[in-house]
């Protein structure tokens, strides 16, 4: 029963996005409308839509190749595009996966360092930086209009996650806190692994600052590129709005889409289009439609890692070999975790 049980929660994602799907554009809308819409864009913004997506994969793996570079690795930037497609094909195409992109990608980023707790803590602080950035324009964009009512709901959405998301990691990470807290407990607390994982990640990058910097004001282009790649395709289908409020609506509901509720957000991603876009005047088909094809383009460039990725280990080798490994597995990646002297280090 209990393989069982465990196999329908794997599943449920993947339930709930196709569910969502099917009430958005074969019952909330006509089917016929969404497709003819869907029909309509452009060829010259659908081209260059792509464009946009190719060249937001491609300033994510130099991020990367930074992250990797600042600990002292070379990984050619064709290896890291490599890695950064077969990781979105991971996420966004195989339903019901054990192992999640980023796991893959540090994997495979860990044959190329020869350090797997060094490859784990590029690729977590790799993520951190894109949502980080992603968030950060948003709320910028969106300062010139958070008067508007229509926005409100916008910017409510972007300082919870921003405000939920800083004080967990300062909460869950900071030793000071840790020491408040009851002797055993950290180790009963939900998401404990990842909690320490994060932890140790920093540990890494611990004197890396100017990298860090780097790579955070990096992220711009990949995130710019992202919501071009949405502005072509909407421009396409006749959404008329103003860049920044592209800027503010695509990431605020790719926010509410990385919830861990759905499968890789599809669905529930469009649904938040519908509703923010909506806000703004805009109606459901063209909302829900520039969603999907703005997904639809991400995976197509991702199926280009699909041939590396049936040459690369399956899923459950992944998971085999990635169980119950410590991430700090260096010496000196250990020592540097270890409590410090009053006085010396880093501030935390």
């Amino acid at each position: 029963m209990k393989p069982f049980l465990k196999q329908v929660r794997r599943f449920l994602p993947l339930l709930l996005s196709l569910a969502v799907l099917v009430y958005l554009f074969g019952f909330r809308t006509d089917p016929v409308e969404n497709w003819n819409t869907a029909k309509s864009v452009r060829p010259s913004m659908l081209y260059l839509a792509l464009g946009l997506g190719l060249i937001s994969f491609v300033f994510q793996a130099v991020r990367l190749k930074i992250l990797v570079e600042v600990l002292g690795h070379k990984v050619s930037l064709t290896r890291m595009l490599v890695y950064t497609l077969v990781g979105q094909f991971y996420n966004s195409a195989i339903p019901g996966g054990s192992v999640g992109g980023d796991a893959i990608k540090a994997l495979y980023l860990s044959n190329a360092t020869r350090s797997k707790p060094q490859a784990f803590a590029a690729v977590l602080v790799d993520r951190l930086c894109g949502l980080f950035m992603l968030a950060t324009l948003a709320l910028l964009m969106l300062l010139p209009s958070i008067g508007e009512e229509s926005m409100r709901q916008a910017a409510a959405v972007i300082i919870v996650f921003t405000g939920g998301a800083t004080a967990a990691i300062v909460g869950m990470t900071s030793r000071r806190v840790r020491r408040l807290l009851p002797k055993g407990l950290s180790s009963r607390l939900p998401f404990h692994d990842t909690i320490r994982a994060f932890d140790e990640a920093m540990q890494i990058y611990r004197g890396h600052k100017k990298g860090l910097l780097l790579a955070l004001l990096l992220s711009i282009l990949p995130q710019a590129g992202w919501i071009g790649m949405h502005i072509a395709v909407g421009q396409g289908i006749g959404i008329q709005l103003i860049w920044t409020d592209y800027a503010v609506l695509i990431p605020v509901a790719g926010m509410v889409a990385a919830l861990p509720i759905s499968f890789g957000g599809w669905g529930v991603g469009e649904a938040a289009s519908v509703h923010f876009f909506g806000l703004r005047g805009i109606a459901r088909e063209p909302a829900q439609v520039l969603s999907l094809m703005g997904r639809l383009i991400q995976l197509a460039w991702a199926l280009v890692g699909l041939p590396l990725a049936w040459a690369l280990p399956k899923p459950k080798d992944v998971q085999a070999a990635m169980q119950g490994d410590a991430v700090l597995a260096d010496p000196a990646v250990e020592a540097a975790a270890q409590p410090r002297p009053e006085g010396r280090g880093l501030p935390e």
